[in-house]
């Protein structure tokens, strides 16, 4: 299994996001599987411990790249560090989210948050991605969100964003199926992450998901299907969002329940 893994996506992968929650575990279960790594994320300090705990414990080499994918720069800093190596797997999982109501944000916190979810990906995929279909095989892992298959009051540019994201890998799968490209867009419900911590879920139907868990989940779905959602309750909540509700009813039920955590 690893092998032929390591064989499709490797030798090396790129994960953004990468110094804790959902985008360490990314790492960690990448080089369980023999890929090597390039970790990229805002925290220098953390990056680096990961990277050695990484290589202490599994026979891959890794290399940490501190930079802030908001920043106008990002893409040459990433070409440079990369420009050795092939990169056979995007992660592609940083990401902001703000809750609370739309107008009490600040707009460049909203553009911030815009910028990091949506362009970042775009620019890395145009850029990896081509050099995926140049040598016909490779993936591309998108980070999104549950709350992307429907429009969210109280955090509507966060769930807008995860929106693109899922429309982009359904998309995309399709495009690059033919090129020997895997697309997949995971969507996590509620997961225990520093992105969540500060605020209150408690009054949601489903507990908090370990990140292991939904990293598992996006890498036994990678080449099988264009989504992916951790968890027997969140696909079950999933099936009856499609099935059993209104595009409306689903809008005001999770608003109702996204209101509550802030």
């Amino acid at each position: 299994m690893n092998t032929k893994f390591k064989e499709k996506y490797g030798p090396w992968a790129l994960v953004t996001g990468a110094s804790s929650g959902i985008g360490s575990q990314f790492a960690i279960q990448l080089a369980r599987k023999g890929l090597n790594l390039v970790l990229v994320a805002r925290r220098k300090e953390r990056l680096t411990n990961l990277a050695q705990d990484i290589e202490q414990t599994f026979p891959v080499k890794v290399r940490t790249l501190a930079v802030d994918l908001t920043q106008p720069d990002f893409l040459k800093r990433i070409k440079d560090a990369t420009s050795d190596i092939d990169i056979g797997l995007l992660v592609s999982n940083a990401g902001i989210m703000y809750i609370g109501s739309y107008f009490d944000h600040e707009p460049e916190a909203e553009m911030k948050m815009i910028d990091l979810n949506i362009k970042a990906p775009a620019v890395l995929t145009r850029y990896f991605g081509q050099k995926m279909i140049d040598r016909h095989r490779g993936g591309l892992i998108y980070t999104a969100s549950m709350l992307g298959f429907m429009g969210t009051p109280y955090a509507t540019t966060y769930a807008a964003t995860k929106a693109y994201e899922i429309a982009k890998a359904e998309g995309l799968a399709v495009e690059l199926k033919s090129k020997g490209i895997d697309v997949l867009a995971l969507n996590p419900g509620l997961t225990k992450t520093e992105m969540t911590a500060d605020y209150d879920f408690s009054a949601m139907p489903m507990k908090l998901m370990q990140p292991d868990q939904v990293v598992r989940t996006a890498l036994k779905n990678l080449g099988r299907k264009p989504l992916a959602s951790p968890g027997f309750m969140n696909n079950m909540a999933n099936w009856m969002t499609k099935r059993l509700m209104s595009r409306k009813m689903n809008t005001k039920l999770f608003g109702y329940f996204i209101k509550k955590a802030f």
